[in-house]
């Protein structure tokens, strides 16, 4: 192994880099002096070649070095520029050291299929594409920075791996990942990547990994995912990404142990893509947190909060499974389901928002159990529009107005689950318009307003149930016809059941503390078995005899108006007579 000097010197043997490999063998090494050298060379052969300054930009190679042959270079202290490309590894290795990159019109680095790359400490600026990866690649240390095409592109079979690097202000995108390619980024930071390829890309059925990452600055978005792509995330930042932060069309997204926070739209899925949200935290967006379309999600011990619109929105077939999460503090409804949503939600609470908790709509479904609805603005949760819900082993109290919302033609089943402490001027929970409630193993309590208020066509099952508590009537039925049995109503205000204009069943219920158990008004056709069986005959006796008396009453009046009318026709008729007579007197009195 021996040491070829290249210099410019007058008195040099070597006067270009060719000259030192037309003579050097493998494992030799070439050093090279500060200076420029227009060359470009193919490597054949595995050497070493250094520039003999601590600072690239001293030893300047206007040309390309292509590897070839299966050689393996080691390449250290030279910088690459005015060139279509600085290094192309079309066969075998380049171990490459402290150089710099830069003007160089198509890529500063290509690797084929059958190259291999290892570089460190290097500075990659200003040219076409930063690293064009089809082969392998391993990278560490390194800065990249505004190229014009991609900062990182692998594709084909390519492998990459990069450490400790950042990529930024680039004029398309940080990271390209296409086609069969593999990639692991460590520890990297991107930012300030604006086009609409955002600052990563993936597509084709290429996947990747980023540990321990930061992807931040955007004004067109942080990823983008398509195809059968698959991008995984952990323990990496998200920020100040707009318009999305992350956006999936196709392809499966897995993010764990990270943040996503202050931009316009966290999370975005479409067309059939699918995400893994495990330890996460969403956070600080001005539009919807996460908006899922025709798309699912899985989402487990993470926190959503604080954002102006909604925490979840969900449209047109998506599929959200959550568990163990916190959801509050949101403007909009915390989560809002449309167009066929559904939703499963366990172990997780939504609380402290500015509207609704959660809003089901347009024949949307959901299947909630062991959850905690709390302080929420407005309604804890709405069912409407034909949508239906399943609900097992929920609390939901402390709301501004009621607990539970059902309306058109909408389908809730309850079971052991509490409400309780709402708004005085609301029922806790609240049925209308054709739709149904079926309730069982429950409570409602504590609240001013009535436990439970059916109107508008509604129906449904209270089995075995508490209610207790309410200052109005505790179950209020308005031309509704739902069954009510087995139930323990007590200690209310006014009275237990209120029927007006009602259908249906009481059966079996247990009524104390009241002021009347069951008040009725107007026609009713309710059944009544068990205590208070005769409350609707008493009333159809009482409501008989108040006609009866009504009628007597209107007999009589008419009776007195008509003897007053005719006294009042017998007066006048008496006084015409009386001044007949006295004009009749008058007129005798003027002859005389």
């Amino acid at each position: 192994m021996k040491k070829i000097q290249v210099s410019r010197k007058l008195l040099s043997k070597y006067k270009t880099i060719r000259q030192a490999l037309l003579d050097a063998n493998d494992g030799d090494t070439i050093e090279i002096e500060p200076g420029l050298y227009h060359e470009s060379l193919q490597l054949s052969k595995s050497v070493t070649i250094i520039g003999l300054s601590d600072q690239p930009e001293d030893v300047r190679i206007a040309g390309r070095f292509k590897v070839i042959k299966n050689a393996s270079v080691h390449i250290k202290n030279l910088s690459f520029s005015q060139s279509d490309k600085g290094l192309l590894i079309e066969q075998g290795h380049a171990h490459v050291i402290h150089c710099q990159f830069h003007e160089l019109k198509k890529y500063a680095i290509q690797i084929k299929e059958h190259g291999h790359l290892s570089l460190t400490d290097a500075t990659i600026r200003h040219n076409g594409i930063g690293i064009h990866n089809r082969g392998r690649a391993r990278i560490e240390y390194c800065a990249l920075y505004e190229q014009h095409g991609s900062q990182v592109y692998t594709g084909s079979n390519g492998r990459l791996i990069m450490k400790h690097s950042h990529l930024y202000n680039g004029e398309t995108t940080a990271f390209y990942f296409d086609q069969e390619s593999r990639s692991y980024v460590e520890h990297c930071q991107l930012y300030g990547h604006h086009s609409s390829q955002r600052q990563i890309k993936a597509q084709g059925n290429s996947e990747a990994v980023l540990e321990s990452c930061q992807i931040y600055e955007s004004q067109s978005g942080a990823v983008y995912l398509q195809d059968q792509a698959t991008l995984t995330f952990r323990s990496s930042k998200f920020s100040d990404n707009a318009p999305v932060q992350i956006e999936a069309h196709g392809g499966e997204l897995f993010l764990k142990n990270s943040t996503i926070e202050s931009g316009q739209i966290g999370i975005k899925l479409e067309n059939g893509s699918k995400a893994e949200i495990e330890q996460c935290t969403i956070k600080d967006h001005t539009h919807d947190q996460l908006m899922i379309q025709d798309a699912s999600a899985y989402l487990f011990h993470c926190k959503v909060h604080n954002g102006e619109r909604s925490a979840l929105s969900q449209t047109a077939n998506s599929y959200v499974y959550i568990e163990a999460t916190d959801l509050f503090n949101h403007a909009m409804p915390q989560i809002a389901l449309s167009e066929k949503a559904r939703l499963s939600m366990k172990h997780s609470s939504v609380f402290e928002g500015a509207h609704y908790g959660l809003w089901l709509t347009e024949r949307s479904s959901a299947t909630i159990a062991h959850c905690r609805f709390f302080d929420n603005e407005l309604n804890q949760i709405v069912v409407a529009d034909f949508s239906e819900a399943t609900l097992d082993d929920i609390d939901v109290f402390n709301g501004r107005q009621s607990g539970l919302y059902i309306i058109d033609g909408s389908l809730v089943h309850l079971t052991n689950s509490s409400f309780y402490h709402h708004h005085d001027a609301y029922p806790q929970l609240y049925v209308s318009n054709g739709s149904q409630l079926n309730m069982n193993e429950s409570k409602v309590i504590d609240s001013y307003e009535s436990g439970i208020r059916f109107e508008k066509q509604s129906y449904g099952l209270i089995e075995h149930c508490q209610i207790n508590g309410h200052y109005e009537a505790q179950i209020d039925i308005r031309n509704s016809s739902p069954t009510i049995r087995e139930t323990f109503i007590q200690d209310g205000g006014t009275c237990a059941i209120r029927l007006l204009h009602a259908g249906g069943f009481i059966e079996n219920c247990f009524f104390t503390g009241h002021e009347h158990n069951i008040a009725i008004g107007g026609s009713c056709e309710t059944d009544i078995i068990g205590q208070e069986a005769d409350a609707l005959r008493q009333y159809e006796e009482a409501l008989s005899q108040t006609i009866d008396m009504d009628a007597g009453l209107k007999g009589e009046d008419l009776h007195n108006a008509l003897k007053k009318a005719q006294e009042t026709a017998d007066r006048e008729a008496r006084t015409a007579e009386i001044v007949g007579l006295v004009e009749q007197l008058e007129e005798r009195l003027g002859k005389k």
